[in-house]
């Protein structure tokens, strides 16, 4: 199959970034903490499927709307952030991130495995501290500390799973997102696939190294 390239000009490298700290929740694993009178989430993946429009902001760039569902059969994200040409689609058992476009029926693997947040583990000395417990979009979520060499914050789970706030720095960026919604209904499988046909593509030359995570 020969590649395309992604159109060139419009900045959604950055628009990338900011929806990836959506995807990082899902991925985190058991963290590295120590004991306390709460124990950490275990299961930081929501358990059924769910659909959240969330309110993001990141640095100064004014506040976007994101929505993201999540098919917990197939531990598949998708996530519909503003200012992309297109959606971007989590798979976890296979460790896979694609952005897919349906206006130009084409889809761009996003890059690497290891170095990408939401595929990876805490880091090693990553805690998660117990800091009490909060009402978001009508939910009870319970609020964690998260403390690593990376950077800090803060999130709120709900016993199932679902993030509904998050708050922290990551490389000397700012950013947040609160869910103004939550709905838990049963996904349509059709909606976390890639139509068949689509077009492979690559991504576009120059972009700033570190733009994307993974591509450093």
């Amino acid at each position: 199959m020969n590649n395309s390239r992604l159109p060139q000009g419009r900045p959604w490298g950055l628009s990338v970034l900011a929806a990836l700290a959506l995807m990082a929740t899902p991925a985190l694993a058991q963290p590295q903490s120590p004991p306390s009178p709460q124990p950490a989430p275990t299961q930081l993946r929501p358990q059924r499927d769910v659909t959240v429009t969330y309110r993001m902001t990141s640095g100064n760039r004014p506040p976007q709307t994101v929505a993201a569902s999540w098919l917990a059969a197939a531990q598949r994200l998708r996530v519909e952030p503003p200012g992309l040409p297109g959606w971007l689609l989590l798979d976890l058992p296979s460790s896979q991130a694609q952005m897919v476009m349906d206006s130009t029926r084409m889809v761009v693997r996003l890059p690497g495995k290891g170095p990408w947040p939401m595929l990876d583990n805490l880091p090693p000395g990553t805690r998660m501290t117990p800091a009490g417990s909060a009402t978001v979009a009508g939910l009870r979520c319970d609020n964690w500390q998260v403390t690593s060499r990376e950077g800090t914050g803060q999130v709120c789970l709900t016993q199932d799973g679902v993030m509904l706030r998050a708050s922290g720095s990551h490389d000397g960026q700012q950013g947040s997102l609160e869910a103004t919604s939550v709905a838990y209904v049963a996904q349509d499988p059709a909606r976390f696939q890639v139509p068949p046909g689509y077009q492979a593509v690559s991504l576009p030359q120059g972009l700033p190294p570190g733009l994307i995570p993974g591509t450093r």
